[in-house]
């Protein structure tokens, strides 16, 4: 029995001519053996290169930086080393 997080999911691509936002088959296959993957791979690889340059900002929206009493309660709360480096182990 599959669930919803392990089930496949499939998208049918229809190959054109090749175009400023178009690809076609054979410059698939071109680009898969270029980069020495299959062509699953390969558009598994463009569309990850694509969301970070797509998605970029939208990451940095959701979490906003800390600010200097979020990053001293988590200073507070990194542990500390224990132990002492022995000068003898680094030669």
């Amino acid at each position: 029995m599959t669930t919803n997080s392990t089930r496949k999911e499939a998208l049918l691509l229809n190959f054109k001519v090749d175009t400023l936002t178009t690809v076609s088959r054979a410059t698939l296959r071109r680009i898969a053996k270029a980069l020495g993957f299959s062509e699953t791979q390969a558009v598994h690889f463009a569309l990850a290169r694509l969301r970070e340059d797509a998605l970029r900002g939208a990451a940095d929206e959701a979490y906003p930086p800390l600010t200097k009493a979020q990053l001293a309660a988590i200073r507070t709360h990194e542990p500390k080393g224990k132990g002492r480096v022995l000068s003898s182990l680094l030669r």
